[in-house]
């Protein structure tokens, strides 16, 4: 009775308290891993797999995902492996362990896990197939797991495999709506599929949560550049069509470049084609544009017969000062007949600077405050008139009651009529 009693192996106790410790060193494991302290967590993993914790598949993952993270390929290829032989022969399958596939399998996170993890690593060692099938069947265990779906998209990429790839990268933004990886490819391959609203709505998203993506930034600059660049075309494309010409546009900076396409035997006068394109352009009042270069091209032979820099907003007329606007404004409403003749006095300067734009927002700054000027001064002025107003109102009641006398005995209108016949 004593030897069994001192025997730690039969002891309930004593298998209670190794359960206890490890679970305790599971969670050790978890924390160090958490600091990256990887060595120590591999270690922690390690004893709470010994003493039986209760959850050797967890363990075996996460020492896996340490392992990765130090480099022991082959080791963690092991414990990913072990769990899923492990799934395998628990369910009492003839699946193939590389493949992994179950089609009555029940969602299982772990093992999951163990297949993206060893796709990963199969990924790296060139083994695409055999990364394919375990995030295939990753996905299989845990349909909303978004990082198989990504990883699998990519190689779909790779592959010229467009909509499989799409599909995947729905599903994982769908998962994660936080993946900024996955909105930078799904905006990459709608920029391909010609779909660029959605590119851009896709790059803009990853820009936002990571603005550290320089290529992502890149292609917004570049898509916004090119529709920039279509709008100037489409304007000018039909007027210069009548003189026979066919017009691309290009921006850089504060200046339009204007190449302009003739076929041999097709008159121009590139003199007279500065003016019609300020007739078309100067009317946008372009903020960030005061210039244009006018280049022309001889489709047949590709060559450069016209290169002229042209300003813009040559020859346009000074924008008013508004000067009287400006002065009745402060003597209506100074506190915004001060800025108002501020912005007055800027026009004139402005404008013999070149900066046109700048004139024209400044004399239309004028009128603007001089409207707000008087609106605002009319609704001081009628605050107190309608104040007043209300007062009087409630001073005065708007219906008054007669109250009837009392004690005046009735008479009929015989005996009134009577009594003022004998008087």
């Amino acid at each position: 009775m004593k030897r069994s009693l001192s025997a730690p192996s039969y002891s309930p106790l004593h298998r209670w308290h190794q359960r206890q410790s490890a679970r305790l060193a599971y969670y050790r494991g978890v924390a160090c891993a958490r600091k990256s302290s990887h060595s120590l967590a591999i270690a922690a993993f390690t004893q709470a797999i010994d003493k039986g914790c209760g959850s050797e598949d967890k363990a075996l993952v996460m020492r896996g995902i340490s392992r990765m993270q130090m480099k022991d390929v082959g080791g963690a290829i092991a414990d990913f492996t072990a769990v899923i032989a492990a799934a395998v022969e628990k369910s009492g399958s003839n699946t193939n362990h590389d493949s992994g596939h179950n089609s009555g399998a029940e969602p299982n996170f772990i093992l999951a896990q163990a297949h993206h993890y060893r796709g990963l690593l199969r990924q790296q060692a060139g083994n695409e197939a055999g990364a394919l099938a375990d995030w295939s069947a990753a996905i299989t265990h845990w349909p909303h797991y978004p990082q198989p779906h990504y990883h699998r998209a990519l190689v779909h990429l790779s592959q010229g495999q467009h909509t499989p790839a799409l599909a995947d990268l729905n599903i994982a933004l769908e998962s994660d709506p936080t993946m900024v990886a996955a909105y930078l490819q799904r905006g990459n391959l709608r920029h391909q599929l010609g779909d660029i609203p959605g590119a851009v709505a896709d790059w803009e998203i990853a820009v936002c949560n990571d603005f550290t993506l320089e290529d992502a930034k890149q292609k917004l600059a570049n898509v916004q550049q090119a529709n920039y660049d279509a709008q100037f075309s489409a304007i000018l494309a039909a007027p210069l069509a009548q003189k026979g010409l066919t017009v691309e546009v290009t921006h850089s900076g504060t200046q339009l470049d204007i190449h302009t396409h003739r076929q041999l035997g097709t008159g121009v006068n590139y003199y007279t084609l500065p003016d019609l394109i300020r007739q078309h352009l100067v009317p946008l009042h372009l903020a960030n544009v005061s210039r244009f270069k006018l280049i022309g091209h001889l489709a047949e032979i590709n060559s450069l017969e016209w290169s002229q820099l042209y300003d813009l907003y040559k020859g346009q007329p000074c924008p008013p000062s508004n000067w009287q606007a400006a002065f009745s404004t402060l003597v209506v409403f100074p506190p915004f007949g001060i800025p108002a003749l501020i912005q007055a006095a800027k026009v004139k300067g402005l404008y013999e600077r070149g900066q046109y734009i700048e004139a024209l927002s400044a004399s239309k700054g004028v009128k603007g405050l001089c409207v707000a000027g008087s609106v605002t001064l009319g609704v001081f002025a009628l605050l107190p008139l309608g104040y007043a107003a209300y007062d009087s109102m409630q001073a005065t009641p708007t219906l008054s009651m007669v109250k009837p006398v009392k004690n005046i005995p009735y008479r009929p209108y015989e005996q009134i009529f009577r009594e003022e016949s004998e008087l």
